[in-house]
């Protein structure tokens, strides 16, 4: 099964839509990278959270933690809002002053050219950082429910095949770089491929 992402695409349309609408071009990017890393942060934080859905039995075999995966897909969302509630107050802080902490495979000082430029109006900037947004806004969901899957029985690669219907060699999958990078091989980079088109440049 093929999990779809139109919702939580169209989402992140209608957040750049609207800061576009709200923001001018000194303070666009740098909000739409602060959301970026909101995220990316609750998801390092509840990385254990992930992982842990993947569980065997003492005596072999895989636990099942729930019948269906969008359920476990909901539990996870809970525990993500929990951890999103912790990364707010420091989210500032640690941009600031750790910019070149990697959280899962990107770092917030990636990103300083592109500011910079985005600020004089220069759209290859704009728009990479837009794409970047939502590159890892479906990334992340995804992650959860690859994560939800791995609850309902299924180990880290089955659990992706069934997700993005590709069979891989055997990966540990245990790093939140490593999986980022699959997934985003695997399904958000096909799907933005197929959906994605840029926005007009901004005024």
């Amino acid at each position: 099964m093929r999990i779809d992402v139109n919702h939580q695409f169209n989402e992140g349309m209608n957040n750049l839509t609207t800061w576009r609408i709200r923001y001018n071009k000194d303070k666009y990017c740098e909000k739409v990278l602060l959301n970026l890393f909101y995220r990316k942060y609750t998801t390092s934080f509840m990385w254990d959270d992930i992982q842990n859905s993947f569980q065997t039995k003492l005596f072999g075999g895989r636990k099942i933690l729930w019948k269906d995966a969008f359920i476990g897909f909901k539990e996870l969302l809970f525990k993500y809002s929990d951890k999103a509630k912790a990364t707010q107050p420091k989210l500032i802080n640690l941009l600031n002053n750790k910019p070149e902490t990697i959280i899962g495979g990107l770092a917030y000082s990636d990103y300083a050219d592109r500011i910079k430029g985005s600020k004089i109006g220069n759209m290859k900037d704009i728009e990479e950082i837009e794409f970047a947004y939502l590159h890892y806004l479906l990334n992340d969901q995804l992650i959860l429910m690859w994560s939800a899957l791995g609850g309902t029985g299924l180990n880290k690669i089955d659990a992706l095949a069934q997700m993005s219907g590709v069979v891989i060699e055997k990966l540990n999958l245990s790093s939140y770089a490593e999986v980022e990078s699959v997934i985003g091989q695997l399904s958000t980079a096909p799907y933005l491929h197929k959906n994605y088109n840029p926005f007009t440049p901004l005024l």
